[in-house]
């Protein structure tokens, strides 16, 4: 730090805790309500597990406290990005495919009863397109569709200025449609889910069977143009089109680390993609923009997401007190 007078000045500031947690790896930052990131750290999730006697939710619990320990300033919230399937209340998270050890926990209540400050859940990819919405200034701008494919075919629908929840919180996962006449097992449990055919996880098992002399950073770069990959993207314009034709969006985001390979083929994917869906509209006008290559955007997208609930519940309490 600089000057006596800088750190105190530091020391005054308030800041959100935002964390994307991923299968591999966990991602910390404090962000200031200026939207400016600082003391961006990676960890790994291994890390959250082998101690005996303590569950991962208390590892990661310990995780966050050692975080704001080493960090000066006013903690107002955490806010925390997981791959799972999250309650309509935002409190339990229900099922994590990569994170098995979270499924049906309720993560909020003890990191609130242990931190003391706010504490806020909800699906990474919902985060994830957060980031590009406020990036872009997207707020207000009707439908706004979110295409992640990472290991899995992630999926966001953001509608009039919300995130679409669904009954259950459940809404929006559109790499678990059926396909017909398919009965290989997904790891959600049912059969032919588009995810198999349609995913990071996918494009793993061609690469091992047509092209085992390859690294997957390759696969794109030599084979593009061969019969397999082109399968393998119009198995990706299936969902996308599908839920196009359904929402008629404003506004398409694609990205996700498989859409950010080199040499991926945009071009090939948007033919696809434009050759299911519906004419005249919403084919006509449609038009696709890529998410940012940026490790940082879920611990953004995740503090974004705090800055907002905590506005509207301030919005909440002057709207309840009574006039003088």
């Amino acid at each position: 730090m600089g000057s006596l007078e800088e750190t105190m000045a530091w020391n005054n500031r308030q800041y959100v805790l935002g964390i994307d947690i991923g299968g591999t790896h966990i991602r910390l930052g404090m962000v200031t309500p200026d939207q400016e990131l600082h003391h961006f750290v990676v960890e790994e999730t291994q890390t959250l597990y082998g101690r005996a006697g303590r569950s991962p939710l208390e590892r990661l619990i310990e995780l966050v406290r050692a975080y704001t320990a080493r960090v000066d300033g006013k903690l107002l919230a955490v806010s925390m990005g997981f791959p799972s399937m999250v309650s309509k209340d935002k409190q339990v998270v229900y099922s994590s495919p990569n994170l098995s050890a979270f499924d049906n926990v309720n993560v909020v209540a003890p990191f609130e009863r242990e931190l003391g400050v706010p504490v806020f859940i909800d699906n990474d990819v919902n985060f994830l397109l957060l980031y590009e919405i406020v990036q872009r200034r997207l707020f207000n701008a009707g439908v706004v569709l979110g295409f992640y494919i990472g290991t899995g075919f992630g999926n966001a629908i953001f509608v009039e200025d919300r995130f679409l929840s669904g009954k259950h919180g459940a809404a929006a996962e559109l790499g678990h449609i059926p396909v017909w006449n398919r009965t290989e097992t997904c790891g959600c449990g049912n059969r032919g889910c588009i995810e198999l055919y349609a995913s990071g996880k996918r494009l793993q098992e061609l690469r091992a069977q047509h092209f085992p002399d390859d690294e997957i950073q390759e696969v794109f770069v030599k084979h593009r143009n061969t019969v397999v990959i082109q399968e393998f993207l119009h198995a990706l314009a299936i969902p996308i089109a599908t839920e196009i034709n359904i929402l008629d969006p404003d506004h398409v985001i694609i990205g996700g680390g498989v859409v950010l390979m080199e040499q991926f083929p945009r071009a090939d994917l948007e033919r696809y993609v434009l050759q299911h869906t519906r004419r005249p509209y919403p084919a006509n006008g449609l038009s696709f923009t890529y998410a940012e290559m940026n490790q940082k955007a879920g611990v953004l997208g995740a503090a974004y997401h705090a800055y907002r609930q905590l506005q509207n519940h301030r919005k909440e309490q002057m709207g309840s007190r009574p006039l003088s």
